[in-house]
């Protein structure tokens, strides 16, 4: 696999939610455990539009673009005798071919086929992710430049920022599911601001045969932009206790 490619985080926008810590648990394999902030596990979206991706090393011009989205938990993981905090990723979907394609071959990763339908402003945002069976589909249209105002997981705007900076590796199955597989985001800055969501649709967090009514909820929104990054494979990875569910 590769080591390590490169690029620029032309648009991240995080989108979080609150949730039930008895439906993580049953979500993160061990030996992952959920990390819980004010009482609440910490699931969430990442839509991140990525430029320029190439190996390590190699020009700019050489490099591709894609629009990506990672559904995820926020987890604690063992590691040189102590816990640290990553992401646990439930599932990725992707426009890119060469993503879907190779993603858990050439670099790590499983994702899926779909279409994003992005029309962007200097103040706003429209942002719809149809994906192949419709079990994820994402809309919302986000107002850029609002203000932060305190949430259940976050009292301020420095606390998302910390939390997520923290939170740097993420982990997810293999494509065989009977291993974890690992990659840490290094980004070059951690600036970020707050977005106001209006029209808010997540298919997958409204699945109430994975989070029964009540267990979930959308906390807060942010977004980044224009950040030089770089994501590295991770050669240890926490050793799995139990192989993927069917």
């Amino acid at each position: 696999m590769l080591t390590q490619v490169q690029g620029m985080i032309a648009r991240r926008i995080l989108l979080n939610y609150w949730l039930d810590p008895a439906v993580a648990r049953k979500l993160v394999p061990e030996p992952l455990e959920p990390t819980l902030l004010n009482g609440f596990a910490v699931a969430g979206i990442c839509l991140i539009r990525l430029e320029q991706m190439r190996p390590h090393g190699l020009p700019a011009r050489l490099g591709i673009d894609s629009e990506n989205m990672a559904h995820r938990i926020a987890v604690r993981y063992p590691s040189g005798g102590a816990m640290k905090e990553g992401v646990h990723i439930l599932r990725r979907d992707t426009d890119s071919t060469f993503a879907s394609r190779l993603g858990g071959i050439l670099f790590p990763g499983t994702f899926r086929d779909a279409e994003f339908r992005v029309t962007e402003a200097d103040d706003a945002l429209d942002l719809e992710v149809l994906t192949e069976d419709g079990s994820a589909d994402v809309r919302f249209r986000a107002a850029l430049g609002a203000s932060w105002k305190w949430t259940l997981l976050f009292a301020r705007l420095a606390d998302v920022r910390g939390f997520f900076q923290r939170a740097d590796c993420g982990f997810e199955y293999t494509r065989g599911g009977d291993a974890l597989e690992g990659m840490r985001l290094n980004q070059q800055r951690w600036e970020m601001t707050p977005v106001a969501l209006d029209g808010l649709h997540s298919a997958f967090y409204a699945d109430e045969q994975r989070f029964p009514r009540g267990s979930v909820g959308f906390d807060s929104a942010v977004i980044m932009r224009g950040i030089p990054h770089y994501w590295q494979t991770l050669e240890q990875v926490p050793e799995l206790v139990h192989a993927a569910p069917a």
